[in-house]
């Protein structure tokens, strides 16, 4: 009798142990559980952290690369309307210069000079004393010009300079002294009228 007893003492305590060793194994496992699913997190959340560093760096690195081709195709497309803009200056320059030396095949060409030479002695804003000068191909005009100017102005002192101005056409006129002048001459009108024309090409470009 004493050891059926004993026996079944045993036979619960076993049972007991073993209900604890359960419980203290779904314990284990549910803190498992638990531990493993903080671990998750945590290195979820610092891959993303890493994962929005890299996206970000990625995008500045995109926006340096797009900020360069621009400011490189703005560069290119300033050259080239620079470029487009001197080409077309320098041809529509040619053409006009052609035309202007090409005024003295005509019979009235004195009177262009002497108009010129009239110009220039108003932009100078004196009439004693100053000197007339001519291109060399112009110099056999000179008595003929400076006649038609003094007629056309009384009170001026106008004489001729036999030292050709290296010009292609038209005149300088300048006071005695040397010290102020002003070109009428073909490349000097020509220039001033670059100017303007590269003023007003610009904006079309």
């Amino acid at each position: 009798m004493m050891k059926e007893v004993s026996n079944e003492k045993i036979s619960n305590l076993r049972d007991i142990i073993l209900d604890r060793a359960d419980s203290e194994k779904k314990i284990n496992m549910a803190q498992g559980r638990r531990e493993a699913d903080d671990w998750l997190a945590h290195e979820t959340e610092k891959l993303q952290r890493e994962t929005n560093l890299i996206l970000q760096d990625a995008r500045k690195r995109a926006e340096d690369i797009r900020r360069r081709q621009i400011l490189s195709a703005e560069r290119e497309k300033s050259t080239e309307t620079l470029r487009l803009q001197n080409r077309i200056l320098s041809d529509s320059m040619g053409r006009l210069q052609d035309k202007l030396v090409h005024l003295r095949d005509r019979a009235d060409y004195s009177d262009i000079l002497t108009g010129m030479c009239i110009d220039a002695v108003e932009s100078l804003g004196t009439k004693t004393p100053l000197k007339l000068r001519l291109s060399a191909v112009d110099l056999a005009l000179s008595v003929e010009v400076i006649t038609k100017t003094l007629a056309l102005n009384h009170e001026l002192a106008l004489t001729f300079d036999p030292d050709p101005a290296p010009i292609l056409g038209g005149c300088w006129v300048a006071t005695a002294d040397g010290h102020r002048q002003v070109n009428m001459d073909w490349q000097s009108i020509t220039q001033e009228m670059a100017d303007s024309l590269a003023e007003r090409l610009l904006p079309l470009l």
